[in-house]
């Protein structure tokens, strides 16, 4: 009997199977580069190519090719969200737990303004390329070729600005050393903004008129002009319209803080969590003059803990106005009451006429115009229709209010100031309603203010010049003391050589400032890098 022969060993064994190349990790890498290419991502050379070479290691052996897959795939999020432009990993964990007062339909959304449908489209033609040019080209060896190419500009550029450095030594040129050191302008700044204060020297100048602070959040020059609402007619109806206001901020909380601080030059982030001079806080000084100072807002004040922090570190320690009653013009993004704004504003002041004090301080927050709120009778808009309707409402309703003033025999100025802008139409850093990077379009807001019950009818004065709150607080202290309400009021006499900020700006994790006609981005106290606007 024939037994058939076997061609193989006794002891032959299956090969084992090994990674060859870099595979299907060249996507990643090539994904990379067009959103670095696109400036969407901030792509760090040495670590990338660190990795990529790593990938190229043979392994083999089932078990550690899974072991290594399941490491390559925590080292490549890491590395990504290292290049991105999101906050670091701790200040993200800290605002993670804001998310779990967020409706689910507010989380759906977000999810669909990263995940959208060109980014979609991309990745599909991403993939289809990918698979079409591996079957001729060795895409792996193209992405080497770009990652060396990369850390070879990075390393020339790093040389040239050592020899630039050499050549100019801080002691030879002071000037002009501060002049091209981003941490000497940066400093420099704030020196000079902590000398600043604006005085409130009594006696006042009229008998009998208020003061009403209009805190919006949401608010700035980018978000009108995303909605076409950047000429509306209400900020006609004010006398003093600033074009280059800088909140300094683009979160809530620090913008109240440093409104509330506005009689003192501009501090650091972190300073606004720590006491001021007794000069700095705008409404005790208004108080030392004599105003009843009051506090109301078409909200409760307690997500991320907003009422405190007005009490506290605001040094604004007034009961908030009831809110009983109060009819519900919005769902906020965690589904909390968001009142009308002009049933708010009607009530403050129908108790204000009910009130014989000679003088009333009220602050007023609203967050009509917040990120994802829910409008009850359309709750299928999207981002840019719903903020526009929104807007529209919030515009209607103050203009209302201010016909009722202006119907009354009380005086009255008026300060609108938002807090800052909606980021709604984002940029190629953020995407929409991300506001950790403090951009001009999110920061830069239309402030105004309107004297309402006097005998003037001025002209409207603009004023482009780059300013924050010092110029607010200057111009309201000069109304303390030459009153605004003669027929001979004219809104330049109050106006002339008004404190001159240059723009800087601050989130708890990144400082952006303009130097020249660039603006530089700093994170968590690294290096300057440009940031394209």
């Amino acid at each position: 009997m024939n037994i058939p022969s076997d061609s193989r060993a006794p002891d032959a064994r299956p090969a084992a199977p090994q990674s060859l190349g870099m595979g299907g990790w060249s996507v990643y890498f090539i994904a990379k580069l067009l959103l670095a290419w696109q400036g969407t991502l901030n792509l760090h050379p040495l670590p990338n190519l660190a990795f990529a070479m790593l990938l190229l290691i043979p392994v083999s052996g089932q078990g550690r090719l899974r072991l290594r897959g399941l490491l390559a795939w925590a080292a490549a999020l890491a590395l990504l969200y290292h290049d991105s432009w999101l906050p670091p990993p701790d200040i993200a964990l800290k605002q993670l737990s804001a998310l779990q007062g967020f409706s689910l339909a507010y989380l759906m959304e977000l999810a669909g303004r990263v995940l959208s449908l060109p980014v979609l489209a991309g990745m599909v033609v991403l993939l289809s390329g990918y698979w079409l040019l591996s079957r001729y080209l060795r895409l792996g060896a193209w992405v080497m070729i770009a990652l060396l190419g990369l850390n070879g500009r990075q390393l020339w550029q790093d040389h040239a600005a050592g020899q630039a450095a050499a050549a100019n030594p801080p002691a030879a040129n002071a000037v002009a050393a501060s002049a091209q050191t981003p941490d000497q302008q940066l400093g420099d700044f704030f020196r000079k903004e902590g000398q600043r204060m604006v005085k409130f020297d009594g006696p006042l100048a009229d008998p009998g008129f208020d003061v009403l602070l209009l805190h919006v959040c949401s608010l700035s020059w980018d978000d009108l002009n995303a909605v076409g609402m950047d000429h509306d007619a209400l900020l006609s109806r004010f006398d003093f319209v600033f074009s280059r206001f800088n909140t300094a901020t683009s979160y809530s909380g620090p913008a109240a803080l440093r409104v509330l601080r506005a009689s003192c030059g501009q501090p650091r982030h972190s300073a606004l969590y720590e006491s001021a001079p007794d000069g700095c806080y705008l409404f005790e000084n208004l108080a030392k003059l004599g105003f009843k100072t009051e506090l109301t807002m078409n909200h409760d004040g307690s997500f991320d803990n907003f009422l405190k922090q007005l009490r506290v570190e605001g040094r604004l320690n007034l009961p908030l106005a009831s809110q009983q009653g109060l009819p519900v013009g919005l769902r906020s993004f965690d589904n909390s009451p968001i009142y009308s704004d002009y049933a708010v504003l009607d009530r403050w002041w129908r108790a204000r006429l009910q009130d014989g004090s000679p003088h009333v301080a009220a602050y007023y927050n609203s967050i009509s115009l917040h990120d994802g709120n829910r409008i009850p009778d359309a709750p299928g808009l999207n981002a840019n229709d719903s903020y526009k309707r929104r807007a529209g409402r919030l515009f209607s309703d103050l203009g209302q209010f201010i016909d009722q003033l202006e119907k009354s025999d009380r005086k009255l100025i008026l300060l609108l100031v938002p807090e800052h802008g909606a980021a709604l139409r984002g940029d190629k850093q953020q995407f929409s309603g991300l506001r950790e990077i403090p951009t001009p379009r999110i920061t830069l807001v239309p402030a105004a203010i309107k004297v309402i019950g006097g005998q003037g009818r001025p002209a409207q004065l603009r004023i482009d010049q780059p300013v924050s709150y010092t110029a607010i607080s200057t111009i309201l202290s000069r109304m303390m003391s030459k009153s605004p309400f003669g027929g001979d009021y004219q809104p330049g006499a109050y106006a002339q050589d008004l404190p001159i900020t240059p723009y800087v700006s601050e989130s708890s994790s990144s400082v952006l400032m303009q130097s020249g006609q660039r603006f530089l981005l700093q994170q968590e106290g690294g290096d300057w890098n440009p940031y394209p606007l």
